[in-house]
């Protein structure tokens, strides 16, 4: 299999002029050659840029229906985003939340027939003797 080779090099303008003058000076291009390549050159930029221009103008419709469908839902996303205040929540509330969390870690180690006897419990006598029983329970185990 070939390998690639490095075709390009890495010149400044100022050297590949250089590099040129002495080429045709020794003959091995032609001044011609170089006339042709360059207006070449000039006729493929002129070309990519005639296509460039086209799709712009074809483009520039669907490119102003993109920004203000954009412009539309950062505008959304900023009203869904600003930020509320949070309701501070009452101190039967906070008390509640955490006899629930005291409840969920006593109950967490049991097994599923000890979970239905606490959940019996609590619905009897309340959180607080579900805690204890389950508890208990746990110390048991």
């Amino acid at each position: 299999m070939r390998r690639k080779t490095r075709k390009a090099l890495n010149l400044s303008a100022h050297h590949a002029g250089v590099a040129l003058h002495m080429l045709v000076e020794e003959g091995k291009i032609a001044a011609g050659d170089i006339a042709r390549a360059l207006k070449n050159r000039e006729r493929v930029i002129k070309e990519l840029r005639k296509r460039l221009a086209a799709l712009e103008t074809a483009a520039r419709p669907a490119a102003r229906r993109l920004a203000s469908a954009g412009r539309r839902a950062a505008r959304r996303a900023a009203r869904r985003a600003a930020p509320r205040a949070r309701k501070a929540i009452t101190r039967a509330q906070r008390i509640a939340r955490q006899a629930q969390g005291r409840y969920m870690a006593a109950v967490r180690s049991l097994s599923a027939d000890a979970r239905v006897k606490i959940r019996e419990i609590r619905k009897e006598s309340g959180v607080d003797a579900a805690i204890k029983a389950a508890m208990k329970m746990a110390g048991a185990k």
